[in-house]
């Protein structure tokens, strides 16, 4: 179902120091709280360029860069600012020495609250942290503190995912919506997870040469994936002669089981049959054709 909300808040900031990227493997350690939030604005890199042909726009072409993400939290412990910067840090005398350092590659996760009380859940892959501004004034009687605004510059992995049956590309972020997610989203990086559907089957009742059944009975066919639309029409009740029965045809909500309802008693101690021609579920697998035959009471 498609729910159209607006997001109201934000918090829970985490990260996790990404410690394999390349053709092999993908691998982060575990996300550990970076510091309360405030703000969190995504900005993509984009272009796009327009070709004209016969005196009028024919092509556009666009690309997408990296995503710059400014992110306003409170403060920030030393140690972790030695650990997103690459810098140098002392735990005995608890001092961050500025060494210039390498910003390593990280990975950033934060959830979203949106309008109906649901979240919006996010993990960029990978990104590095830049150097940032500290700014502190005199008190007055006027308090006015003073935050941090990181700048995080994310990009694609260079590990390539399985994203769908065709699809297999590097990826830039994750993000959720779905509601089982939230209890785990910051337990570790959430990398993309593509499971293969299950072959299309079909269990029919009666069961396939079952005998003695009722001459008012229905039948009905359950798929174990959802059939994609109107994949269900073909489907007919015979008798073993080839005389197709009347039946009306339906099929529940979630488009995983067919019923026939006779319009009238079937024949006793009559063989039928129940033709299911190749129909196709929502991914597109084709169940190979079937029947099944029964006999009534």
């Amino acid at each position: 179902m498609t729910t159209y909300t607006m997001m109201k808040g934000v918090d829970k900031l985490y990260y996790a120091l990404v410690t394999q990227d390349d053709a092999s493997a993908y691998a982060a350690g575990t996300p550990v709280a970076l510091a309360p939030l405030k703000l969190a604005v995504q900005t993509p890199s984009a272009s796009s360029k327009t070709e004209y042909f016969d005196n009028q726009p024919f092509l556009t072409m666009s690309a997408e860069g990296e995503t710059k993400i400014k992110i306003d939290i409170a403060g920030l412990p030393l140690n972790v600012q030695a650990d997103i910067l690459g810098k140098a840090y002392d735990a005995a005398s608890e001092s961050l020495y500025d060494n210039g350092g390498t910003p390593p590659d990280v990975a950033l996760g934060w959830r979203a609250l949106n309008s109906d009380g649901t979240y919006t859940l996010y993990w960029f892959l990978k990104g590095n942290f830049s150097p940032f501004p500290e700014e502190a004034n005199t008190k007055t009687d006027s308090p006015d503190p003073k935050g941090l605004s990181l700048e995080y510059t994310a990009i694609r992995t260079v590990y390539q995912w399985a994203l769908s049956a065709s699809v297999t590309d590097s990826v830039k972020r994750r993000v959720s919506r779905k509601a089982a997610d939230v209890a785990n989203w910051f337990d570790a990086v959430r990398v993309p997870v593509y499971s293969a559907p299950s072959a299309i089957t079909c269990t029919p009742s009666p069961a396939d040469a079952a005998t003695g059944v009722a001459v008012g009975a229905n039948i009905t066919l359950t798929f174990n994936n959802a059939l994609s639309g109107n994949a269900e029409n073909g489907i007919i009740l015979t008798t073993a002669a080839g005389a197709v029965k009347a039946c009306a045809r339906t099929i529940d909500a979630a488009r995983k089981v067919v019923t026939l309802n006779p319009s009238t008693d079937m024949a006793s101690l009559e063989n039928y049959l129940v033709i299911v021609p190749g129909v196709m579920d929502v991914y597109g697998q084709t169940l190979a054709d079937a029947v099944y035959n029964f006999t009534t009471a």
